[in-house]
């Protein structure tokens, strides 16, 4: 019965450093949009460069998955790109995948 309990505890340890050691949210910026567009069959995404106003990244293309968000998030940089004002987004800088995009007030 002790060896049982060792066991389940050392799992649930072992479950709780992978949950939290993994890259669970992507990573915040504020950025200026360099370009947006170039759609790709192959890919099945639309393709934006940003650039990090803090220099993490410069000109840096990212992804934006056709999905049911896609038209809100290209619209939202369409209107930041043609107001020269900039975005806070959220990427994945490993997959160079754009997450989500929300206009900048500032």
């Amino acid at each position: 019965m002790r060896a049982k309990k060792a066991i389940t505890g050392l799992l649930l340890v072992c479950g709780i450093v992978a949950v939290f050691g993994a890259k669970a949210f992507a990573d915040d910026f504020t950025c200026t949009i360099t370009r947006v567009g170039g759609y790709t069959s192959e890919s099945g995404s639309i393709t934006v460069n940003l650039t990090d106003v803090k220099g993490t990244f410069n000109g840096r293309g990212f992804k934006i998955p056709i999905n049911s968000r896609s038209n809100q998030i290209l619209a939202v940089l369409l209107t930041a790109a043609s107001n020269g004002s900039t975005v806070f987004v959220k990427v994945d800088l490993d997959t160079n995948t754009l997450k989500a995009a929300y206009y900048n007030v500032d």
